[in-house]
Formats: structure tokens, sequence, C-alpha cells
């Protein structure tokens, strides 16, 4: 039998977990709840999906390289998604990730790119350049609502297109294309990705383009299975961003909502679900969804309780 080790901080999400499920931890017997706690820890590793968003940012390299090495000690990361930012230069950070190994670079072209740009091809030509360890690019993330975006989907498929066919005639076999994230909330996320299909994103090869959407209200997950069962059921899709905002419940998270039964490959269809954020920031509002916090105090920097989970695991 394996056996599971990690840290003590753990107890408090476990028994979290325990009180959401109508469980209760006690009156429990010491072995019986070491049997508890295993069960736990199996359920969330069997479910759990390798890939992780990371912010591309030079200050956290350092702590970025230890949890990526930690993770992978224990085969819980097969791939991350890095943003690449227009007029940044070569990324350090997304450099070193390549040169790990054996992790799936997923870059996300910066919407900044894709608006009222001449140049975009050429543009695609240099990142393509810059990045030959990067095989899968997203176009575009959230277009529509980013920022308070006032952007049209008619303006970003005018750009997928483009770079679409560019792809496909200069490159041939060189790139695989995911589109830009619709936000799973309410019925939005359906209808913007219904008005893509009208647009032409189902004259598309389904080998050469993955849909992406971002959901952080997996109980809306439905609303997407007339899409994604019609007119798009031949493509992959790919949840590029979920994740809980407060560390107490991150595990249970998991164990709720990914996996063979969750929402994702349920109502998705999702082969990937990538957890949102490796590190957020340290103050709010994305801090609550990091797995570490506070990378400039490498090697000291805060792990949470599902990334002691992921890295203790024997």
């Amino acid at each position: 039998m394996k056996r599971f080790l990690f840290l003590s901080s753990l107890a408090l999400a476990i028994s979290l977990i325990a009180c959401e499920d109508g469980r209760r931890l006690s009156p429990i017997a010491p072995d019986d709840a070491g049997i508890f706690e295993n069960n736990i820890v199996r359920d969330t590793l069997s479910k759990w999906s390798p890939y992780i968003g990371i912010h591309a940012t030079g200050e956290a390299i350092d702590a970025y390289r230890d949890a990526l090495i930690l993770l992978k000690r224990t085969g819980n990361v097969k791939g991350v998604r890095v943003e690449i930012v227009k007029r940044e230069g070569i990324n350090p950070v997304i450099k070193m990730i390549g040169q790990l190994g054996d992790i799936d670079l997923l870059g996300l072209i910066a919407n900044d790119y894709l608006i009222n740009n001449l140049n975009l091809e050429q543009d695609i030509d240099q990142i393509f350049a810059a990045y030959p360890e990067i095989h899968y690019f997203q176009v575009g993330n959230e277009f529509t609502t980013l920022g308070g975006s006032t952007k049209t989907i008619e303006e970003y498929m005018t750009s997928l297109k483009k770079i679409y066919a560019h792809v496909q005639n200069r490159y041939p076999g060189r790139a695989v294309l995911l589109t830009q994230s619709t936000l799973g909330s309410g019925l939005y996320g359906p209808k913007e990705l219904e008005k893509m299909v009208n647009l032409g994103l189902a004259q598309m090869d389904p080998n050469k383009i993955i849909i992406a959407i971002n959901s952080y209200d997996p109980n809306n997950t439905s609303q997407y299975i007339g899409i994604l069962n019609g007119p798009l059921v031949r493509y992959r899709v790919w949840v590029t961003e979920t994740g809980e905002n407060n560390p107490e419940f991150q595990i249970s998270y998991v164990q709720n909502n990914y996996g063979r039964n969750g929402p994702f490959q349920n109502y998705l269809r999702a082969e990937r679900v990538y957890w949102y954020v490796m590190w957020g920031g340290n103050n709010p509002p994305d801090s609550g969804f990091s797995l570490i916090k506070n990378p400039g105090s490498f090697p000291n920097y805060w792990k949470s309780p599902l990334f002691k989970l992921l890295t203790e695991s024997r």
C-alpha cells in the first residue's frame, strides 16, 4: 500500500472538506482519521489535472523553478499556460520552464497583439521564432470581457482567421491553436461561442484548433452542452482557467469538480483543466487562487494545502 506523507497544515483543509460533504471527523479513532486522510489524498490525486497557469514574471523565477521541480517529482505537472506579452522581449520564465523538460507549454498570445495590428502575421513569425519549444498557442483570452474590454467577438474572429490562415500556410504542422477563452458565466460564454461558430470557427480543421473555456462557476458548465455536442462536437476542449479563491477549499474544489464525474469532463468534455494560478500575487483579488505565495522569500515561500498534497505524496 502506498503511504501518503503531507504536512500537518493540511489537517484544517481536510476537516473543512469533511464538513462540506456532511461528514464529521469526530468522534473518530486516530487510526480511522489516518485512513480518512489517505482517502482524501487518493481521491484528490486521482482527479487532479496536471496543468497550471503561471504568470511569467521574473521576480518569481526561482520559486517557480523550485515549485515545478517538486510537482514534476510526483507527476503532478505536465503542462503550464504562460502569457506572451507584446514588446516584452523573450521571457526568461518561459525559457526556464522549457529547459526543465517534460513540461508542455501553452503560449497565450495576449489580447494586445490582436487589436488594430497591421503587422499581425509578422508578430506571429517573431513569436514562433522566439519560442520553438511551444507547440500550442492560444489566440487571446476573454477578449470581449477582460479588463472591461469594449472589443467585439467579430473583431476577434477577424484576427483569429488571419492567424489561422497564416499558420496553416507558412507553418504546416508547427503548431496547434486554441481559441480565446470564453468566460463560463451564465449564458454569456455559450452564446459567444455560438457567435464564433457562425463567424467561421466551424470551418477550421478540428485537428488544428482547440476550443478554450475559462470556468470559475462549474455549476454553469451544463450551459455549453448544446454548442459542444452540436456544431463543435468534433473539436477538443480545454478548460484554460479555473480555481478556488480560498486556499482552505482548494482541495475540495478539485474533488468536487475535476475527474471523470466532475462537470469539466461531464459537460465540457475537457481533456485538460488548467488551475489558475501558481502565483496570483500576494494581495487580492487573485492571491487566494495561488498555489504558492511570497516567491521573493525563496526558498521559504508559502505553499497552499493543495500544493503540499500534490508535492508531498509518496
